[in-house]
């Protein structure tokens, strides 16, 4: 049995309700969740803390650094887990001087450093694509989170007040929501190694909540939020939003996508999470951006040697295949056409785009 954190929640993998991963109160061994990886069931787990015990539950074997009992060179300031005064293991605010024994080391390591392949994450099976763009954006996020950050927001908003800080200091809960989107996503790009996405994101939530409040970041390359905050803070700054092109799925694709689906569903087999998140965005009807469209050419042009395998056709010995299915799930033959047309289309608008620039250069 694998347990993490010394915290009332726990992810083990051997729960009798649970087929995977399942994230447990440890009085009673309650069920919080059942999930299908480890890196889901401990996105829960830390939502789950912060939820219950805020931000501000550090060990109480948290101490001054400078305590007889702390190894020399050892601070929070050279931790691991440190972002900017921001401990992403405890989810507390934390002081340079002080020391925990759950101390790790930081050398060598940098905060954004390159996402290993399994972190690489594209798209959301909840929120479409722009959704973070905005305070409004209509995010999704898992109930003990949006309870988080709205906790966070409350306490925040109410501590303003009574300091009598200015107005332009106050945040929305769709704010917090759009900054842990964008920082859950950033995280697949790169990352502190040994760090969690939910506590990515959420330490990038505190990072706005700190600007906010004083009206400039820890660190100066923080920007990436300004367009988030109150329209009258001295940092907001308006993001041009760029109109992305989109494009819808064609029936034939929704047709395949779902004969895909009815077959993994029958036969338990065939294609990916990614290919199954993808077949149920064509079924739904969802509009594809371009990054989507290209990744699916792809997908065909990798796979088009499936069609050689036995069992691709009707008829064949063990139809479908393994290889047939996968196929049915980003949309078939209909998928193929459609996102070749769309591909060739954007690879002559870049060829005329360069071929003006060529010009002009030669002007």
């Amino acid at each position: 049995m694998q347990r993490r954190y010394s915290v009332p929640y726990s992810v083990v993998n051997d729960h009798p309700d649970c087929d995977g991963f399942a994230v447990v109160k440890d009085l009673g061994n309650e069920l919080m969740g059942c999930h299908r990886t480890k890196t889901q069931a401990e996105a829960q787990l830390t939502a789950l803390n912060i939820a219950e015990y805020g931000d501000r539950q550090l060990p109480p074997n948290y101490r001054p650094a400078s305590s007889e009992d702390v190894p020399e060179g050892r601070n929070c300031g050279n931790c691991l887990y440190n972002e900017n005064g921001y401990c992403t293991l405890w989810s507390a605010n934390i002081r340079a001087n002080f020391y925990c024994n759950r101390w790790a080391s930081n050398q060598g390591l940098r905060a954004d450093a390159p996402a290993p392949k399994k972190d690489q994450i594209s798209g959301s099976d909840k929120n479409k694509p722009g959704s973070a763009a905005t305070q409004g954006g209509g995010i999704t996020i898992n109930a003990a989170t949006t309870k988080a950050l709205q906790t966070k927001a409350d306490t925040h908003n109410e501590d303003m007040r009574k300091r009598g800080r200015p107005s332009w200091t106050r945040v929305r809960v769709g704010a917090l929501k759009a900054v842990y989107r964008r920082g859950a996503g950033a995280y697949s790009t790169s990352h502190r190694p040994g760090i969690g996405r939910a506590q990515w994101a959420m330490a990038r939530v505190n990072a706005f909540l700190y600007l906010a409040r004083t009206g400039s970041p820890k660190n100066k390359a923080y920007v990436g939020d300004n367009d988030l905050l109150n329209s009258g803070h001295p940092r907001y700054s308006k993001k041009k939003q760029e109109r992305q092109r989109s494009y819808e799925p064609t029936a034939a694709m929704k047709a395949e996508a779902q004969r895909g689906l009815d077959w993994r569903r029958e036969f338990g087999r065939g294609g990916t999470a990614v290919g199954i998140a993808r077949a149920r965005d064509i079924v739904s009807g969802r509009s594809m951006p371009i990054a989507t469209v290209l990744r699916m050419r792809s997908f065909f042009a990798r796979h088009e040697v499936d069609k050689e395998a036995e069992g691709f056709r009707p008829g064949e010995d063990g139809y479908p295949s393994n290889g047939r299915i996968a196929w049915s799930l980003w949309g078939g033959d209909a998928g193929k056409r459609w996102a070749d047309a769309i591909a060739e289309r954007q690879d002559d608008r870049m060829h005329k785009a360069l071929d003006i620039l060529h010009a002009l250069n030669n002007l």
